[in-house]
This record gives structure tokens, sequence and C-alpha cells, in this order.
């Protein structure tokens, strides 16, 4: 019986929520008029074989960074950095090289991530209407929406890619000011990419990534240009990381990615053909919650170093990453 009252409850709060952003959403089409799409797709024939796949990335992801470390990032932070030593110093502190290196990686995979999303969606519909983020879909879960192998391999890789973070996050990456949030956002990011996949949510999960990667571009770009001593570009980067970070991370990713997942599926696929969407509409929007959460707290952060920033005319770290004990570095 409790457990009755509390999902009773639980609807009603969703019925709320939904009539409240109905207004806001674009005009629904009878979703009965779009032809239901066929069955999900797969690279590897199933899910599980995808999953396979995905751990198999996770596995190259190291190596490849080793790779690139040994024979790009490291020789060229140690010739950048040594022209900007003082005089009198010849030796790059070896923290800074290993910062060096952690940069250059991430900018590489943000720079990698961000290409690859953009090219495999650009020219879908539901990359400018959130609509058909969830037409064509008349049954649940998971979805039966047809999904391109570009879409797929991109969550395979993605997925390998956030699968090794988690373990270079807690063993082998210099520990930060955030590590807590920082792990949170990799483990939710992690569930919510396998989560996805597992329902079919891949369309709208790719926009997620989408949006979260374009901003960090522009920070690990301005991390590089300060451990070089560019203290001009380094605050122009930062600006544009800034600028880039509002834009997509408290601005569309609530107000279009968000108001899309919590009215959008009820309004065009559960009332029109009778699905209940529960657990499943809790848990995605739980988790996208989440991050938003943890946007709003790296925001209040960020506003401090672009405010010290501006100030001195000069980036003097950034508070999100700063590292643990060292509170003038990152």
């Amino acid at each position: 019986m409790p457990r009755l009252k509390k999902t009773l409850k639980m609807r009603a709060l969703v019925n709320n929520v939904i009539t409240l952003l109905e207004p806001y959403c674009s005009s629904h089409p009878d979703p009965k008029s779009f032809p239901p799409d066929p069955e999900q797709t797969f690279l590897l024939g199933n899910r599980y074989a995808d999953y396979a796949l995905a751990f198999g990335f996770a596995l190259l992801f190291p190596l490849l960074r080793s790779l690139l470390r040994t024979i790009i990032y490291e020789p060229t932070g140690k010739y950048f950095m040594s022209r900007a030593l003082p005089k009198g110093v010849k030796a790059i502190d070896s923290d800074k090289i290993r910062k060096w290196n952690e940069s250059s990686w991430k900018l590489t995979i943000y720079i990698f991530f961000t290409t690859f999303a953009f090219l495999v969606s650009y020219k879908e519909p539901w990359f400018t209407d959130t609509r058909y983020f969830w037409l064509g879909c008349t049954h649940f879960p998971p979805c039966n929406m047809f999904v391109k192998k570009g879409v797929l391999l991109f969550y395979c890789v993605q997925t390998g890619f956030y699968l090794q973070a988690i373990h270079f996050l807690a063993f082998h990456e210099v520990r930060r000011k955030d590590w807590l949030e920082s792990m949170i956002h990799h483990v939710v990011t992690t569930f919510l990419l396998v989560y996805s996949y597992y329902v079919n949510f891949t369309r709208i999960g790719i926009m997620v990534m989408l949006l979260h990667d374009i901003s960090d571009i522009f920070l690990e770009g301005a991390k590089l240009a300060r451990y070089c001593k560019q203290q001009s570009v380094a605050l122009i980067a930062f600006i544009l990381f800034f600028v880039s970070w509002v834009v997509c991370r408290l601005v569309y990713f609530p107000l279009v990615i968000i108001r899309s997942t919590l009215a959008e599926p009820m309004t065009l696929v559960g009332r029109p053909y009778g699905i209940d969407p529960m657990p499943h509409y809790a848990i995605f929007n739980g988790l996208l919650l989440v991050l938003l959460v943890l946007h709003i707290y790296w925001t209040w952060l960020i506003l401090q170093v672009l405010i010290l920033a501006i100030k001195t005319s000069a980036q003097n770290g950034d508070v999100r990453e700063g590292d643990v004990g060292d509170d003038k570095e990152d």
C-alpha cells in the first residue's frame, strides 16, 4: 500500500510537470501520423555485443593516451614551457609536465568527440527539432527508433572513454579540489550512456554529450596557454569557455534538452500509445538533473576565476579543477 501511494504521487507529479511545460513545447503533430520506426539497430547484432565493444575501446584508450604522451604531448610541452622559464631556471617542474600531458589529452579528446558528434548528427531532423527525439517511437522500452551506425559507433567509443576515465580519475590523474564532483559526473555520465543505449534514447543522448564537450575545448586550451605563460591567450580562451559553458550547459541544456525529456516523451509517445514510461522517465530525467546541479555548482566556482582573471588581466587558475594543496594552480 505505501508503495502504491508513492507511485500515485510520482505520477501526479509527472502530470503536473507536463502540464506546466506543455505550453513551452513546440506545437505537436499527431504522433500517429508518423509511421512507426523499425526496431532498434545495433553495431554487432545486439546491445550486449555493443557493450563489449565499448569495453574494448576502454582498454584501447590508455594505450592511445600513453602513445600520444610519449611522441607528442611531452616533447611539445617541454619545448614550449622551457621557452617560458624564468632566467636562471633550467628544469621544468615535473608536476607541470604532468598537467600539460593531462590537458593535452583532454583537449584532443574533446575536439575528437565534438567533431564526431556533430558530423553524425547535424543533418538529422532531431538536431534542430526536439520532437524528433521521440516521434516514431510506438512502444517502450526500448523505443523502436532507427539509429544510424555513426551514432551507435559514437556511443560505443564515448562509453569506452568514460569507463577508462573513471579509472584514471581515481588512480592516475592529479587530485583536484572538485575530485568528488568530477567522479560523480563521470559515473553519472557513464550510467547515462549505458542506460540511454539500453532504452534507445540515443538521439537525445548524443546531443547531451555534444553540449557537454564543446566548452571544455576552450578550458583545456586556456590551461595549455597558461602553462606557456601566454596570459592574454589564456584569458581570451577562458572567456570563450565561460560564454560557451553558459550557453550550452545553463541555457540550452535545461531549456531545450531537459524541457524535452520532461514533457515530450509523454505528449508524443506516452499518451498517444498508452505507454507507461515509469520508472525510466524518472531515472533518465533524474540523472540529467544531477548533471544540471553540477553545472550550477561549477559555474559558481568558474565565476570566481573569471572575476579574478579580469581584475588582474591574467588567468590565475581554474577553481573548478584546482589541485588539492595548491590553490594557485589549475
